[in-house]
C-alpha cells in the first residue's frame, strides 16, 4: 500500500517538526496522542523539506510501504542534479543521516533513493547511511563508475548486515531491460573488470561485501571471470534468463515462480563454493528436458562447474570435472548423465553424475 506524500492537516507543518526532532519521549507522548501515522507523514514531511533545500537536488518526494517482514517503510525519492560534486554529496550524506534518525524515531524503516536528472532506472539506494561522508562519496563514486564502464544504468544497494562488512548489491534495475542491459555489460566485461581491479587496490580495506547481479550472474566478493560470463551469454541463446518481477513473493513451486536461466560463480564466499549453471522449470516435460540437455552440453565445456535441472520436485545434477569434495548421484542425475553419453558426449577428465559438494 502506498501513502500520499500530502501531510494530513490534522496537524500542521511547524508542529510535526517539533515533533520530530524534540527527542524520543516527546515523540512517543505524540504517538499516543496523535497516531503514528500521522507523526510518519510529518517526520517524512519534514525529511523531504530538508532535503528539497539542499543544493543541486532537483526534486524530492515521499511514500510508506508495507512491509510484511520489514514493517512500514519510509521511503525517499530524491532526483538530483548529474553534475553534483563531493561537497554537495557531503550535504547530502548528512542530511540523509539525520533524516535516518528522525524517520526511526517514529517506527519507519528509512530507506533513500538517489537518482540523477537524465537517466531513466539507475538509481543509488540507501538502507543504511554510510557512517562517515567520505565513505558516501566513495560509493556515490563507484555507483558511477560501474555504470560507465558498463555503459548501461546499474542499480547500487546498500544493506547493513550483522557481520563487520555491509552488504552492497550492484545489479541491473528491475525497470530496465533485462536482455539489453546484460548484454551491454558482457560487451563492456573487460572495462569493468579493470575499474573493479583498481578500485579494489585504492580500497583494499572494504566496509563493504560486493554482490553482484550483472551479465546474467550472481556473484559474492568477486567478479566473475569473462570465461563464465561467455559461457552464460551462450546459454542465454538456449533459456532465457530467470528473473524476479519487481514486488513479487512467489516461492518454489508456485505457478508464477520465474523460469529460466540462473547462473551463480563460486567464488570464496559464494553461495556453494563452486559455480554453477541452474535451469529452472515449474514442471517437468519434453521439451524442458531437451532444453536442459542442450544447455547440459554447452556448460561441461567449462571445469569446475555444477550443472543442475530442476523440474517440480525433481533436479538432475552433474559435475563437469573431477570433484575433491563429495558427490551424492542420485537416479535422475545418472539418468542426465547417460541421456548425454547417449547423444555422443564426453565428459571432461573426472565430470559425472551429482553435483559436487566441496
Amino acid at each position: 500500500m502506498t501513502s500520499s506524500r500530502r501531510l494530513p492537516a490534522l496537524i500542521s507543518g511547524a508542529v510535526a517538526l517539533s515533533l520530530v526532532l524534540g527527542g524520543c519521549s516527546l515523540v512517543e507522548q505524540a504517538m499516543t496522542s496523535a497516531g503514528e501515522g500521522v507523526l510518519a507523514h510529518a517526520a517524512l514531511a519534514a525529511a523531504v523539506a530538508d532535503i528539497e533545500a539542499l543544493d543541486a537536488v532537483e526534486d524530492a518526494s515521499y511514500e510508506i510501504r508495507e512491509d510484511a517482514s520489514l514493517g512500514d517503510i519510509g521511503a525517499i525519492s530524491v532526483t538530483a542534479d548529474p553534475t553534483l560534486d563531493s561537497v554537495q554529496l557531503a550535504q547530502f550524506a548528512e542530511q540523509f543521516r539525520h533524516s535516518f534518525v528522525a524517520l526511526e524515531q517514529v517506527t519507519l524503516r528509512p530507506q533513500f533513493s538517489l537518482k540523477l536528472a537524465g537517466e531513466t532506472v539507475g538509481k543509488f539506494d540507501l538502507w543504511v547511511i554510510p557512517p562517515t561522508n567520505d565513505g558516501f562519496v566513495e560509493n556515490f563514486e563507484f555507483w558511477r563508475a560501474t555504470s560507465a564502464a558498463v555503459e548501461t544504468e546499474l542499480w547500487l544497494e546498500i544493506f547493513p548486515s550483522s557481520s563487520s562488512l555491509g552488504i552492497r548489491s550492484i545489479a541491473i534495475p528491475f525497470e530496465a531491460d533485462l536482455d539489453a542491459a546484460t548484454d551491454r555489460v558482457v560487451e563492456n566485461y573487460e572495462a569493468l573488470e579493470a575499474f573493479v581491479a583498481v578500485d579494489s587496490l585504492l580500497f583494499h580495506e572494504a566496509d563493504y561485501l560486493d554482490y553482484w547481479q550483472i551479465a546474467g550472474v550472481q556473484s559474492i566478493d568477486e567478479l566473475a571471470p569473462f570465461e563464465f560470463v561467455e559461457l552464460v551469454r551462450d546459454l542465454r541463446e538456449i533459456v532465457p534468463l530467470f528473473s524476479f518481477s519487481e514486488g513479487s513473493d512467489a516461492f518454489p513451486g508456485d505457478a508464477d515462480y520465474p523460469e529460466g536461466l540462473s547462473a551463480q560463480w563460486g567464488g570464496p564466499l559464494s553461495f556453494s563454493g563452486r559455480p554453477e549453471i541452474a535451469v529452472l522449470s515449474n514442471e517437468y516435460s519434453d521439451e524442458a528436458w531437451s532444453t536442459a540437455v542442450q544447455a547440459a552440453v554447452r556448460t561441461i565445456q567449462m571445469a569446475n562447474v555444477n550443472f543442475k535441472y530442476s523440474a517440480g520436485d525433481r533436479t538432475f545434477s552433474l559435475h563437469t570435472s573431477a570433484c575433491s569434495g563429495s558427490v551424492d548421484a542420485t537416479a535422475d542425475d545418472v539418468l542426465l548423465f547417460e541421456t548425454l553419453v547417449d547423444y555422443g558426449v564426453t565428459l571432461p577428465f573426472g565430470g559425472g553424475p551429482g553435483a559436487c559438494i566441496p
